[in-house]
């Protein structure tokens, strides 16, 4: 398996399409090396996720332990490591040879937050380097983004701060210039920490991100001889899988190291290459070896799908710009593929709505999971954007009796609800700038445990109590005051039930200011707020209950493990670091960052983003959410700094000459199909592609071209031979759930017009569920069967007249029922515009009884103070215009 050749970089190429077993291969021959008498420690795989490195290292160790024999098993450094991990390893190894603190790694999120801080300070002392069209962006959030984006991109291609002042200067490219500049402020500040002394405390290695982690590691080979050797005398076996994946400066490590070992292989597939938003570049991969060069293999099988998802990704391929030998893959007959009893499916569904395109989902997982058998966590449902699908599917889903998990770093720490409560107790006591909107949410959150009605009381009651001290604030600016420490009388006011809330956020804020005054840091700080909280229990009692709330449960406990961990991590860079700046650090993330403790596998359902999908497969994928301006995305990226015709320039694909117009629709459409290919390339025996296409013909309702491309399902051909667009798709009546299944069978049992045969089956059916256990299928748990509370007439026949008011014979002709119900006690007391009405109305009926107008109008004052209409001047206006309408009636009682 891959002879070995001696001297100089003679790489294998391996080329394959998706699930031709490119990684299978990269196994075998690792397996196959040690196994041969190779020393474990000389064999290096790459892999282009840590969860890549973890799956591949899974199979090596069971092959080899399969296989037997007396060769060692265990090495000294990873067998799979990714070639950021290698990359570090080889910045320590020069680190610890010549007496130098460790490498240290700044995350994604630190960086950004980094970037930002400079930013304002640009801000505050004029921002004289930034061009003026800049300038206003530069407290944006997108434009830091942009900025980290420009300098990553910049350091994979091996350019620094001086380079891109160059440029800038040669190409009249003032706002490269400035981003030169600003990346060596940026690289300045990394150095600070390093300059005060290795024995002090704060002293470390610059941090470095991904991108510069590859490009120090160059530079510390280059410049050391003996480092360079010593690896390469090591390493005799280099094999990289995903290559498609590498950016350039990626690719020039592993052929710096590469040169020279026995055998190096590298497999990938262009067709697959979707992170060029990250700097990733094929190209490597692509010029390895030419067609018919005796060093490329191709694989020409495809092992993974059956026939009808083959077929819906060969359609994809053919869409594709370019060619490669990689395209030209056969289906292979496998047993599980085309057993009789599960057959290969593709399919596409379009809805009319969102919520009918999730049931259609649901039904199909459903429907997988029950009549053939398919496990939970072999399903996947894959989308463009998580942020943007992931709510309202999880929702569908798990209301459908879906099992559903989510993964824990798309969205950054601040924002996830397990610790949004914590960190705004912690607030309370050092932000001066806590708002009523914080004050609030801290109420309404899982401490103060306040529902809407519960809120309302309270503030009812706060404002009750500030009028009855002749104040005139609003009640959401009282509770702020209240949280933040102040002492507000109206809190004696307030009744055992309104208070509690307040009580209970009292308790937690308390605490924590006790554990903050006697100098506690981070991590004192919030065990203070966590033990005082009580949500431990709480969370774990739910998450024992399962369901939907013990899902919920279980992402609370993960956040809050994550929120201690991002603490630890923080003190053990800055030692000095105080509650305040670690707050502001974790508010100010908009990247998420990557928890060291990943979450058990469980049995569900995985919600998940198409680039998080690479690498990976499941039995049955759902593709969801394929519309216009979603997928694909054509939105132009990163047009402020031009950080693609930075990449395009140092490429070699654009010289920008002004004259030369190059396309940036092509390339990123080209890439947003490769996408699209990979997410439907991860399923083995069935796919389902669903879009809505809604008839109102809204940008955001309009199905991808993508899918008329694919043209599954059946769909005939018009005249011209192009295939027609698949039909609207109806959600079933009924989701193969227990909760529907009930619906439906008491639907029946309670129509008394259904046949009576009918109705019989459906009670028996229900009968057994109850007798199986299932409380909603007997009787007594059913609304509406309970005795009524009294056989007493509503009123008395004999006690005269029922009086109406105009509005409730209007009520009466709409819903007689709803007027039955508010005239026997059911009136909402907190309906304030009916409290208004009442009111207006019992002026009027004492204008027209000769009251004096003054005494009305006192009147009205009086009884207007007990009407909380939230904020004073609405409160105001809504009094004058209860006075206009008053001044109304008496002009018209006096001219008629």
């Amino acid at each position: 398996m891959f002879p070995l050749h001696i001297g100089g970089w003679r790489p294998w190429q391996v080329l394959g399409g998706p699930g031709t077993g490119k990684t299978s291969l990269i196994v075998d021959a690792a397996v196959h090396r040690i196994r041969a008498g190779a020393d474990p420690e000389s064999v290096l795989v790459l892999a282009h996720s840590r969860r890549a490195a973890v799956a591949i290292r899974e199979q090596i160790t069971a092959a080899l332990l399969a296989a037997g024999g007396d060769r060692p098993r265990a090495s000294r450094e990873p067998l799979v490591r990714t070639i950021h991990s290698y990359a570090f390893a080889v910045l320590r190894l020069q680190a610890s040879a010549h007496g130098n603190p460790p490498p240290r790694l700044i995350t994604g999120a630190d960086q950004d937050a980094a970037i930002r801080d400079m930013l304002r300070g640009d801000i505050e002392d004029g921002a004289h380097d930034w061009p003026d069209r800049l300038r206003p962006a530069l407290a944006t959030f997108g434009f830091a983004a942009e900025l980290r984006d420009f300098i990553m991109r910049a350091a994979e291609r091996g350019l620094g701060p001086e380079d891109l002042v160059e440029l800038g200067h040669k190409h009249d490219r003032d706002a490269w210039v400035a981003a030169g500049h600003f990346a060596a402020r940026y690289e300045q500040a990394t150095l600070l920490r390093a300059s005060v002394g290795i024995h002090a405390p704060e002293a470390t290695a610059p941090a470095l991100d991904a991108a510069e982690l590859v490009s120090a590691a160059l530079d510390a080979l280059a410049t050391d001889i003996d480092l360079l050797n010593r690896e390469r005398d090591r390493l005799r076996h280099i094999l990289v899988d995903d290559a498609q994946h590498l950016d350039p400066q990626a690719a020039k490590l592993i052929r710096l190291v590469g040169t020279g070992a026995d055998s190096v292989v590298i497999a990938g597939d262009p067709d697959q290459s979707v992170y060029g938003f990250r700097g990733a570049d094929p190209s490597f991969l692509v010029g390895l070896a030419q067609r018919g060069d005796i060093h490329q293999v191709v694989l020409p099988t495809n092992y993974r799908a059956g026939a009808a998802v083959a077929e819906a990704s060969k359609k994809i391929l053919g869409r594709l710009p370019n060619s490669g030998p990689q395209r030209h893959w056969e289906i292979a007959a496998t047993p599980e593929i085309d057993d009789d009893a599960v057959e290969s499916t593709a399919t596409v569904r379009l809805a009319t709505s969102p919520a009918k395109e999730a049931a259609i989902v649901a039904d199909t997982l459903r429907r997988a999971h029950l009549t053939d058998g398919v496990a939970w966590s072999n399903m996947a449902v894959i989308v463009r954007s998580v942020p943007a699908s992931l709510a309202p599917l999880r929702r569908a889903l798990l209301a459908a009796g879906v099992p559903v998990t989510t993964p824990t770093d798309e969205v950054p720490l601040a924002r996830r609800h397990g610790v949004a409560s914590l960190l705004l107790v912690v607030r309370a006591i050092i932000d001066r700038d806590y708002t009523t909107d914080d004050a609030l949410a801290l109420l309404s959150g899982p401490i103060g445990g306040a529902e809407p009605v519960a809120l309302r009381r309270l503030r009812r009651g706060v404002r009750r109590g500030e009028l009855e001290a002749g104040g005139d604030r609003e009640s959401s600016d009282i509770l702020r005051s209240i949280i933040v420490g102040n002492n507000e009388p109206v809190v004696t006011a307030l009744t055992d039930i309104e208070a509690a809330p307040l009580r209970r956020v009292g308790r937690v804020i308390d605490r924590a200011r006790k554990a903050f005054e006697s100098g506690g840091g981070p991590e004192e700080v919030l065990w203070a707020v966590w033990r005082a909280s009580g949500l431990e229990k709480r969370w774990a009692a739910a998450s024992l209950r399962g369901g939907p709330i013990g899902a919920q449960a279980d992402r609370d406990l993960d956040a809050v493990v994550a929120l201690f961990d991002a603490a630890a991590g923080y003190v053990d860079r800055l030692p000095r670091g105080g509650v305040s700046g670690f707050i502001e650090y974790i508010a100010n993330q908009e990247i998420p960052t990557l928890s060291r403790n990943q979450p058990l596998e469980t049995d569900a359902v995985t919600i998940l983003s198409a680039h998080a999908a690479a690498g990976r497969e499941w039995d049955v994928v759902a593709v969801v959410g394929v519309q216009e301006g979603v997928w694909p995305s054509l939105r132009a990226r990163s047009s402020l700094l031009g950080t693609g015709d930075l990449v395009d320039l140092v490429s070699g694909v654009s010289d920008l000459d002004p004259s030369t117009r190059l396309s940036r629709t092509a390339p990123l459409l080209a890439e947003e199909r490769r996408l699209f290919l990979l997410a439907c390339s991860r399923a083995r025996r069935a796919l389902l592609v669903t879009a809505v296409d809604a008839a109102g013909g809204d940008a955001e309702l309009i199905r991808s071209r993508f899918i008329d491309e694919l043209a599954l399902d059946g769909a005939a051909a018009d005249g011209d031979g192009s295939e027609l667009p698949p039909e609207i798709t109806e959600p079933p009546a009924r989701i193969l759930s227990l909760t529907a299944l009930v619906a439906e069978l008491r639907s029946v049992v309670c129509d008394l017009e259904a046949p009576d045969d009918q109705r019989e089956r459906a009670a028996a059916s229900l009968a057994k569920l109850a007798q199986a256990g299932v409380k909603a299928a007997h009787p007594d748990h059913w609304y509406g069967l309970a005795d009524p509370s009294t056989v007493e007439p509503l009123w008395d026949p004999g006690g005269g007249p029922v009086k109406l008011s105009p509005s409730r014979i209007e009520l009466l002709t709409r819903c007689p029922l709803r007027w039955l119900l508010e005239r026997s006690g059911g009136k909402d007391g907190d309906n304030v515009h009916a409290a208004k009405g009442t009111l207006v109305h019992t002026l009027v009926q004492a204008l027209a009884g000769n009251i004096d107008p003054r005494e009305v109008d006192r009147a009205l004052e009086k009884a207007w103070t007990t009407i909380d209409l939230g904020s004073p001047w609405f409160s105001r206006r809504e009094l004058n215009r209860t006075r206009v309408m008053l001044e109304t009636y008496q002009a018209w009682m006096a001219a008629t």
